[in-house]
């Protein structure tokens, strides 16, 4: 058997190196962003960046998700599959140029603004089809390159404008999404020679067909875990007020930083399931993985919680001290989230992408219901628990579900006692004391030293072990 833990670690580390550096980078522009753009420019510059995170999976049918999973298994030509999906992103950017263009006129009342902001959703869902073609052809180091590339261009054509014109506009900074965008597509296509797989003589309708069975179902999921996301926020400030929603958001600040860097390993576990054998998928695999990084995700949490008021006291103003007790509950909901997408990667890789949506939607529908019906009455701790609950929903629907497609046997002893001590603890460090803090310290030691000690021990070698081949 092939040592698949070891395959997942190196595309981790190397996924890893092209999400750090944009993360970092991130960080150098917002202050930018922040002090040269007005409050009207940059409200539109967060308000472009959230529609593209729910539109462009719509526009696309999340079509990139098929490609990627079809060309690692090979077993239909790359030529079909490759050209389909191009030909058919540039027909729906054709169908959907007029009405998003429109519905921006609407708002922004400018139709040069409208249309540079829809440039900017063709040039990144042209980037993310491309990264997940390369990915598809086994090159994640091209892919994490391109996403480098995106960063440091984004950053770079920012300073030029701000130092030939000394301010910068909402218009300077789409401009620098479009270049940098378009620049990282460009790099993949020539690196990779993806041109030299499109021709539309390779067009198939057959292969077009199987591609969007298997990717519409995932827009399902996308749209309804953006939900679930999201839909707190706008529940926060239509029944609690806009200032209720700014501590909300600040207590998601560092529960979110730790979602982005999950999504990191989902993209390698992604690929990695797509990949095992039938004789593999039999021998307890996923069983024995789920045990261990239900383990470790219990413990990156008792982690976190007990890093909160270092990490709240150094990134967050003394004025939001009341998202403090939410953070806690907000670091189940992550917990939660990532369980839910690491069983949502066994579906992929069994092309069950049904399954994955119709889990998603139920979910969506219990966090709507539990903020519509709740939160007036008990206030933002509603917005914290209808994630956990909704996620916890998913989790356990797809749990139970994806038993009849693969062998997975979960230790439920094992599974109660994490989440009652990451329970435990939440409640614990709702209020911050010297004394509370140091219990809580104990049992976050105390449970990795008992659960993880040998998985990050095996995980240690593991890495020195490459670093040492090198």
């Amino acid at each position: 058997m092939r040592d698949r833990n070891g395959e997942l670690l190196k595309s981790t580390l190397i996924l890893s190196i092209g999400q750090i550096v944009p993360k970092f980078l991130t960080f150098i522009i917002l202050p930018i962003l922040t002090t040269y753009l007005t409050q009207r420019d940059y409200g539109l510059y967060e308000l472009t960046i959230s529609v593209a995170s729910f539109c462009i999976p719509m526009f696309s049918l999340q079509i990139q998700q098929g490609v990627f999973r079809y060309l690692i298994e090979n077993k239909i030509n790359k030529e079909n599959i490759i050209t389909d999906s191009f030909y058919f992103l540039i027909l729906i950017f054709v169908i959907f140029s007029l009405p998003v263009v429109g519905c921006w006129y609407l708002y922004t009342k400018s139709i040069y603004l409208s249309t540079v902001f829809f440039l900017a959703y063709f040039f990144e869902m042209l980037l993310t089809w491309a990264g997940q073609t390369v990915r598809g052809l086994g090159d994640n180091v091209s892919y994490s390159m391109a996403y480098i590339c995106y960063s440091v261009c984004f950053f770079a054509v920012l300073v030029c404008e701000l130092l030939l014109n000394k301010t910068l506009s909402i218009y300077n900074v789409v401009a620098a999404m479009i270049i940098s965008y378009a620049l990282s597509a460009v790099f993949l296509l020539v690196k990779d020679k993806l041109y030299s797989y499109i021709c539309l003589a390779s067009f198939d309708k057959k292969v077009l067909k199987v591609l969007l069975a298997y990717s519409i179902p995932m827009v399902i999921s996308s749209a309804a875990l953006w939900i679930v996301n999201l839909s707190d926020r706008f529940f926060v400030s239509g029944m609690l007020g806009v200032e209720v929603t700014a501590v909300y958001a600040v207590a998601n600040k560092v529960p979110n930083l730790f979602n982005s860097f999950y999504g990191i390993f989902n993209l390698a576990w992604t690929e990695n399931t797509s990949k095992l054998t039938k004789d593999e998928k039999s021998c307890d695999y996923y069983s024995l993985f789920f045990k261990s990084f239900y383990n470790v995700m219990v413990g990156l949490m008792l982690l976190l919680i007990c890093a909160g008021p270092i990490i709240f006291k150094i990134l967050i103003n003394s004025k939001y001290n009341n998202a403090y007790s939410l953070m806690p509950w907000l670091y189940i909901g992550v917990f939660f989230s990532s369980l839910v997408s690491f069983l949502g990667s066994i579906y992929i890789g069994e092309k069950r992408t049904k399954d994955v949506g119709v889990s998603s939607a139920v979910g969506a529908v219990i966090n709507v219901l539990i903020n519509l019906f709740f939160m007036k009455q008990f206030g933002i701790i509603v917005a914290a628990l209808s994630t956990i609950i909704s996620y916890a929903i998913i989790f356990v629907y797809r749990a139970i579900d994806i038993k009849k497609y693969v062998t997975i046997k979960y230790n439920l002893k094992s599974i109660v006692e994490g989440l009652i001590t990451i329970i435990f603890v939440s409640i614990f460090n709702m209020e911050f004391s010297i004394i509370r803090w140091m219990i809580s310290l104990i049992i976050m030691i105390t449970y990795n030293w008992v659960f993880n000690r040998n998985t990050v021990v095996a995980l240690g070698e593991k890495v020195m072990g490459k670093f040492a081949r090198k």
